[in-house]
């Protein structure tokens, strides 16, 4: 375990656990109660970092964010985790919480005197006062015209300035949107159904702009279908096909992707988005030769 045992009252400090995984074994922490012991709460939940992975051996650190409101010594009690292993077994792995010590903010009483509380006092009321109520009235009607000016804007698909709104490409917008995922780490944080759901939700958004389909509508075969009589590459149509597939099974078959899976979903997408856009760049150079 690495942490910083001794913090000021209302810090927050990060536990790190760092465990092996066997080569196709698969681990899971669940989230501890909260608070974890009295006087120590956890904040948010627990997220992953892969540390390592060779020949199918992974080194994962779990990492969990506490803090304290409370002033004293506390001993965290014992964390565990589980090893799913391929025989169906499982292994019980126990983390030491370790002891935490959470200071207050210590007052010097040498240097320290107290006041009696002095009476109220009134002063009249000068210009500088008034001059804030006079900019919030103006600034409250620059916002209101604003306002009116961008809903009209808007319904006219015109910017705040009254220029036409220009759509970024459909391709830019897809991974635009895959680094959004990527950087959510869904899956690391156990929500892999939101994962795939928001992967394939890109990826039908994006057919319908490109192909013209309605993506949205229909189920992954229906889409294949459709994706069959178009120029797509035969390497990236196998690989969407099986990311589809793998998706469908995570949403409705409650299946449990592995980590290279979950690893490998935002790149097939992000190739098959590539793959397509230049398809696009050549079929509109045949046109204008």
């Amino acid at each position: 375990m690495n942490v910083r045992d001794t913090l000021l009252i209302g810090d927050q400090v990060t536990l790190s656990f760092k465990t092996t995984v066997p080569k196709g074994a698969k681990f899971t922490f669940p989230t501890p109660e909260n608070p974890i012991t009295q006087g120590v709460e956890l904040v948010g939940v627990p997220y992953f970092d892969t540390l390592s992975n060779r020949d199918g051996v992974m080194e994962i650190q779990t990492n969990l964010t506490v803090t304290s409101f409370d002033s004293g010594s506390y001993v965290l009690p014992p964390l565990e985790a589980y090893l799913h292993k391929l025989d169906g077994s499982i292994d019980t792995v126990t983390f030491n919480g370790g002891n935490l010590v959470v200071n207050t903010i210590q007052i010097d009483t040498t240097s320290f005197k107290p006041y009696d509380i002095k009476g109220q006092m009134t002063q009249p009321y000068t210009v500088k006062e008034f001059l804030p109520w006079a900019g919030g009235l103006v600034l409250l009607a620059v916002l209101v015209y604003l306002l009116v000016r961008m809903i009209k804007n808007i319904r006219a698909k015109r910017s705040l300035f009254g220029r036409e709104v220009v759509a970024d490409p459909p391709h830019i917008v897809a991974l635009r949107s895959l680094e959004k995922i990527r950087g959510e780490k869904l899956w690391q944080n156990g929500q892999e159904k939101l994962y795939y759901t928001e992967i394939t939700d890109t990826l039908r958004e994006y057919l319908e702009a490109r192909f013209g389909i309605q993506a949205m509508e229909r189920t992954s075969g229906e889409i294949l279908e459709v994706l069959a009589n178009e120029k797509i590459e035969p390497k990236e149509f196998k690989e969407l096909k099986e990311l589809l597939g793998l998706s469908d099974l995570v949403k409705f078959a409650k299946y449990t992707a592995n980590v290279q899976e979950n690893e490998n979903a935002i790149p097939v997408a992000v190739r098959f988005i590539n793959s397509t856009y230049q398809q696009e760049l050549e079929e509109e150079k045949e046109k204008e030769g």
